[in-house]
């Protein structure tokens, strides 16, 4: 079935998001890079982060007695993940030509109050979108069914009309699992080309 909306997560899809780059900015005498980036952003704190249990600034505060880090150095490290959300090459462009056609745009993501206040303030794609599902709202992250569902139920979508684009492999299942269709997104020209594949005319 032809779908009908098109859905989008933002992380790699809309904005850059690329915190070890952010870590070595900031860290450059750390012997381990990875190792600090995977305690800082998949661990149980950020985590929990994304899922709206905690703020921004009571994660600060549990990072700084689990793992050491001054207060001033993980404020900064805050600041540096917002800025460094710069747009992913052709991807604006692409959800502008879409939003000019008329074409029913979504979002489901998994992110942090403060990073979406700080993306609302700075950019204006959030008002292209119909409809969005936000796991820090929601209390969920991807690939559970819950954060899909909800997108669908909520904007009364049916899912087999609906294509998502995600840059991890296990949402784009997650998005499956629940009846649409979902494509791993890698670039916005690739998008672009999957999107007239479709039969979308934008």
């Amino acid at each position: 079935m032809q779908p009908k909306n098109i859905i989008f997560d933002i992380g790699n899809v809309l904005v850059k998001w690329a915190p070890k780059e952010v870590v070595v900015k900031l860290f450059s005498n750390h012997p381990d890079h990875d190792d600090l980036t995977f305690k800082l952003f998949k661990s149980p704190t950020w985590f929990d982060l994304n899922k709206g249990k905690l703020t921004e600034a009571e994660a600060v505060q549990i990072y700084n007695q689990k793992l050491g880090v001054p207060l001033k150095k993980l404020q900064e490290l805050m600041h540096e993940v917002k800025e460094s959300l710069t747009p992913m090459e052709g991807s604006f462009e692409l959800l502008e030509d879409l939003y000019q056609a008329k074409i029913s745009l979504y979002s489901i993501t998994d992110n942090v109050h403060e990073i979406v206040t700080f993306l609302k303030n700075k950019y204006t794609f959030f008002d292209k979108f119909k409809g969005i599902a936000i796991s820090a709202e929601l209390g969920v992250l991807k690939p559970a069914k819950e954060i899909y569902n909800h997108l669908l139920q909520t904007y009364n979508l049916r899912p087999e009309e609906s294509i998502f684009f995600d840059d991890i492999q296990k949402n784009v299942d997650g998005a499956k699992n629940v009846g649409m269709q979902a494509t791993l997104f890698t670039t916005a020209l690739t998008c672009r080309e999957e999107l007239i594949n479709q039969g979308f005319i934008f």
